[in-house]
C-alpha cells in the first residue's frame, strides 16, 4: 500500500513525543508553540506521511484568506525520514485543508546538506531567495560552571564580561516574571531599530501567551541596578535538551556595563542545571548585523548552517506571487 499524507489526530503529548522519536529539536514545531501561535489568530494543524518503517511529520501554521486561499508556515520543518517526501505533499495539504489554493513555506531547522537539498528539489519544492529567518545560526554547548562557559571564549569577550563585573550586582533568574516590565525593557532599545529585518520585541499580551503555554520552561535571567531597573534580561525555551535562545534586551545603560555577557553567562549555566546540553543562539548575520554576530561569535559558539527556507504551491503558478508577497511583509 503507498503511503499517504493524513492529518494527525493524536493529542498535544503525543506529538511531542513524536517529535522527539523523529529527531526533531526545534522548539517552533512544539505542541506548545502551536497552542501559543493559535492565541494570536493562527490555524494549526499536522500532518504526516507513514512507511511499513519510517514516518515524517510537520505541524504547519496556517492563515485563511478570500477565494479558498491557504498561507502556511512551518518554522522547524519536517521530522523524520524526509525520503518520504514527495510531489504529493501539496497537492494533499490542498485537499485535507479544503483549499483552492494553498502555499507552504517550510523553515528546515536540520544541518543542510547536499542529500537534503537534492530530496527536496525532487520533491518539488524551491528554495526562497527572501526569507524570513536566517539560515546561519550558532550552537553553544552549556555548562553549569560559569567559569567552564568563560574559559571558551574570545579574549575580547572575556575582557567585556569583566568589565561588567565592576556591577556589584548579579544575575538572578526571574521567576515572577512582568510582561509589562519586559515590554518597556525593549521600548527602551531605540538605537536597535536602526537595524534592519531585526524584530525589537514582543508586546505584553504576546509575553503573556508564552508564559501561559511555556510556563517554567520560559527560563528568563535578569540583571538589575543598584535601584532595581532593568539592565539585561536573556531568555530561552526549554525543550527536550536543547535551549533556544529567545529573549534578549539590554538597556542603552546596560550597554554601557557590558550588562548581556553577564546575562548570557548566567542563561548558559542556568540552561545546563535544567538539563540542556546546547543553547541555540538564533540566526546571525555577519554582513547586516555584524555586532551581534561578534556577541554569538565571541562565545565559543560553534556556527550551522541550515537546510533553511523552501516553498511549494498547488497550483504552482500562486507560488511566486504569494511569495513576493510575504517577502515584503518581512522586510
Amino acid at each position: 500500500m503507498t503511503p499517504t499524507w493524513t492529518l494527525w489526530t493524536g493529542d498535544d503529548a503525543t506529538w511531542d513525543a513524536t517529535l522527539t522519536r523523529l529527531g526533531q529539536h526545534s522548539v517552533y514545531q512544539s505542541s506548545s508553540w502551536g497552542r501559543h501561535k493559535v492565541r494570536s489568530g493562527w490555524e494549526v494543524i499536522r500532518v504526516d506521511k507513514k512507511s511499513e518503517t519510517t514516518q515524517i511529520a510537520i505541524q504547519i501554521l496556517i492563515r485563511r484568506a478570500p477565494l479558498g486561499v491557504c498561507i502556511g508556515w512551518a518554522p522547524g520543518g519536517f521530522a523524520g525520514d524526509i525520503s518520504l517526501l514527495d510531489h504529493s505533499f501539496v497537492a494533499s495539504l490542498k485537499s485535507l485543508l479544503g483549499a483552492k489554493v494553498v502555499y507552504l513555506r517550510c523553515g528546515m531547522m536540520t544541518k543542510e546538506t547536499e542529500a537534503a537539498q537534492h530530496r527536496f528539489l525532487e520533491a518539488g519544492l524551491k528554495r526562497c531567495n527572501n526569507t524570513i529567518g536566517a539560515q546561519r545560526s550558532m550552537l553553544l554547548v552549556v555548562d553549569s560552571d560559569p567559569e567552564t562557559m568563560l574559559a571558551k571564549t574570545s579574549g575580547n569577550w572575556k575582557r567585556n564580561y569583566k568589565r561588567s563585573l565592576r556591577l556589584p550586582q548579579t544575575p538572578y533568574i526571574w521567576s515572577n516574571i512582568e510582561p509589562t516590565v519586559l515590554e518597556h525593557a525593549y521600548q527602551s532599545m531605540d538605537e536597535f531599530k536602526k537595524v534592519k529585518n531585526v524584530t525589537l520585541g514582543m508586546s505584553a499580551d504576546e509575553i503573556r501567551s508564552v508564559l501561559d503555554e511555556f510556563g517554567d520552561r520560559l527560563l528568563l535571567v535578569r540583571l538589575d541596578d543598584e535601584e532595581g531597573n532593568v539592565l539585561s534580561i536573556r531568555g530561552a525555551l526549554i525543550h527536550q535538551d536543547y535551549a533556544w535562545d529567545f529573549i534578549a534586551v539590554t538597556t542603552p545603560q546596560g550597554r554601557k556595563n557590558y550588562s548581556s555577557h553577564r546575562t548570557l553567562i548566567a542563561l548558559a549555566s542556568a540552561a545546563a542545571q535544567r538539563g540542556c546540553t546546547l543553547l541555540e543562539l538564533g540566526g546571525i548575520d555577519p554582513v547586516k548585523n555584524k555586532g551581534v554576530f561578534d556577541f554569538k561569535q565571541g562565545t565559543g559558539a560553534q556556527e550551522i548552517t541550515y537546510l533553511g527556507e523552501w516553498e511549494q504551491a498547488n497550483p504552482s503558478w500562486a507560488r511566486r506571487a504569494i511569495s513576493r508577497i510575504i517577502s515584503a511583509k518581512a522586510q
